[in-house]
């Protein structure tokens, strides 16, 4: 439906989805603040239990249907794609926003994070060795 139209018309209309996933960013974020003081969660479960969740889940519908249809290297570079831009983001905030004391690297500086790093990163290597290693190779 889009391949046909040109880059004139495309343009607003990829402005225009930025500025609706914006304001319902914005939206989502503060029903997050509702919904978590409502039940009693706290800040940081209520952002695990419904940030966490709907963000998550363009990701978890692309890498899905790629997977469904056998197409690896869009699921792995979706995967991949989502951690690099979301550390990305954490980092540009972390250097250039709005500092009211310590940065981020030093607020939450925890074993448990550490662990949770070394995770990420070894579900990432198992997923891409997968996908890159012959299919005759057997540990």
């Amino acid at each position: 439906m889009f391949t046909s139209l040109s880059l004139p018309i495309l343009t607003p209309l990829f402005v225009g989805a930025a500025a609706f996933v914006w304001v319902a960013g914005i939206r989502l974020s503060n029903t997050t603040d509702v919904l978590s003081s409502r039940f009693g969660l706290g800040e940081a479960l209520g952002g695990l239990i419904l940030l966490a969740t709907v963000t998550n889940l363009p990701e978890i519908a692309i890498t899905a249907s790629a997977s469904l249809s056998h197409n690896i290297g869009v699921a792995i570079g979706n995967i991949l794609g989502g951690i690099a831009i979301q550390t990305v983001v954490l980092v540009v905030l972390d250097a250039f926003g709005v500092r009211v004391g310590d940065p981020l690297t030093y607020r939450a500086a925890s074993l448990l994070l550490v662990l949770e790093g070394a995770l990420v990163i070894g579900v990432l290597t198992v997923a891409i060795m997968g996908s890159q290693l012959p299919a005759s190779l057997v540990f």
